[in-house]
C-alpha cells in the first residue's frame, strides 16, 4: 500500500464510470467558471487542473504498453479526483 491508499485497478468499465464522473465534475467547474462564481485563487486552480491533465494524457500516450498506460490512468485519476476534492467540493444538499 503506498500513502495515497491501496492500489486500485480498474475495470474498462470502471475507468469509463470514473472518467465520466471526473467529466462531469470538470464541466460544473467550468460552468461556475464562465458564470463567474470561482474566486480568483480557483480560477488559477481551474487553469493548474487543465495542464495537470494535460501532463496526464501525454504520459499515458507515451506509454510503452497498455499495462503502463492503465497504471498511468489509474494514479492520474486518483490525482484529479483528489485536487477537485481540496479545491472544489461537491456543494452537499440537506
Amino acid at each position: 500500500m503506498d500513502k495515497a491508499g491501496p492500489r486500485r485497478f480498474y475495470s474498462a468499465m470502471d475507468m469509463e464510470a470514473e472518467a465520466d464522473a471526473l467529466l462531469a465534475r470538470i464541466r460544473r467547474i467550468r460552468g461556475d467558471l464562465k458564470a463567474g462564481r470561482l474566486t480568483p485563487r480557483q480560477v488559477r486552480l481551474y487553469a493548474k487542473l487543465g495542464r495537470e491533465v494535460e501532463r496526464i494524457t501525454r504520459w499515458m500516450d507515451a506509454a510503452p504498453d497498455a499495462d503502463a498506460a492503465q497504471a498511468l490512468w489509474t494514479q492520474g485519476a486518483r490525482l484529479i479526483r483528489d485536487f477537485l476534492d481540496e479545491h472544489f467540493p461537491v456543494p452537499t444538499r440537506h
